[in-house]
């Protein structure tokens, strides 16, 4: 096992490279650089200025000397500065020479978008795992069709359909809950028990919108493992011994049925930190999905490779972490790679 770990380990180094070189050159095969941006929002820049802005970033040089002081730069977790006029660190903090701390982008945004998309996960998981124990138990009964249903309205509905359309109807209409960004104008004022109740509010439909569209797909995951699992030859057996329909499908059926699961949950780890493009946009929220689309928007070549690359590295150790837990689970599988 641990020969197989370090194996996939070392694995992971050329493979994030791999993605970081396609990713480098893709983004620059996209017409236009900063400097376009630069003068389009002043008009006087004049060719030499935007000559210095290209010298600066290191643009005047061949694609692949770039890629090489990008890469140079990343094996120290080192993703530069943005293009934008904050010149504010990609990554992680800096301290300059006076003792100023300026914090980083992604730093900024991760917990956000961690704390977001982690709530909405263990929201999806916890309603997910019941409906689908419960369409497989009473398979082709009315609790299977309407959770089916269900599934096929939550497949259909596209999400910033339903975003646009809660926020509207919820908030618009009703006033129920804000529309936009994390806090409240008159936040800092609040006593400790009205700002929880502000963060709530205000995290209620960015978390339940994924929660609803993510359910339906997870449910019917669960739902088809537990039914195969069902009609396996052990079941049978433990039915023949005479224990309970709860103890046969809890302890026995469930365990196994929800071994795949676990490879779901593992390639979600990019998702929880990469945050959704689509809800942090039309909510305003601060998060790692709204810095991308706003870096992709700006040409902030910085900004989009270092969400990308860490977006890859979180997808490789997400794999790693699935096959790793699915090995623990199962002695199966644990024995299978042993072998390997």
């Amino acid at each position: 096992m641990i020969k197989y770990l370090v194996k996939r380990v070392l694995w992971m180094i050329p493979m994030l490279i791999g993605i970081s070189l396609i990713s480098f050159f893709i983004m620059h095969l996209a017409p236009g650089d900063i400097t376009n941006n630069e003068a389009a929002f002043n008009p006087k820049a004049s060719e030499e200025s935007r000559q210095k802005l290209r010298e600066m970033y290191h643009l005047d040089k061949p694609v692949i000397v770039q890629y090489g002081l990008w890469l140079k730069r990343m094996a120290t977790l080192d993703f530069g500065n943005s293009f934008a006029s904050h010149q504010k660190p990609v990554f992680w903090q800096t301290v300059d020479a006076d003792g100023n701390v300026t914090e980083g982008m992604i730093q900024q945004a991760l917990p956000i978008t961690l704390m977001i998309n982690v709530i909405g996960l263990v929201i999806t998981l916890a309603l997910a795992i019941p409906l689908g124990i419960i369409a497989a138990r009473k398979y082709q009964g009315w609790q299977d069709r309407s959770i089916t249903l269900f599934n096929f309205i939550g497949f259909s509905i596209p999400s910033f359909w339903l975003s646009l359309l809660l926020m509207y109807w919820l908030g618009v209409v009703h006033n129920w809950f804000p529309i936009s960004g994390l806090h409240s104008l008159n936040y800092d004022s609040l006593d400790t028990w009205h700002k929880i109740k502000d963060s709530f509010s205000h995290l209620w439909l960015p978390v339940i919108i994924p929660s609803i569209t993510g359910l339906a797909g997870i449910t019917l995951f669960v739902k088809n493992g537990m039914l195969d699992v069902l009609q396996q030859d052990y079941i049978t057996t433990a039915r023949a011994k005479g224990l309970g329909e709860r103890k046969v499908v809890y302890t026995h059926a469930l365990r196994n049925a929800l071994l795949p699961l676990i490879t779901i949950v593992g390639l979600s780890i990019p998702g929880l930190i990469g945050g959704s493009v689509i809800a942090e946009t039309i909510f305003a929220i601060p998060g790692m999905g709204k810095l991308f689309y706003d870096a992709v928007l700006m040409r902030d070549f910085p900004v989009v490779m270092g969400i990308l690359t860490i977006g890859s590295a979180l997808t490789l150790i997400g794999n790693l972490l699935a096959d790793v837990a699915y090995a623990w689970a199962d002695p199966r599988v644990r024995r299978g790679v042993a072998k390997a």
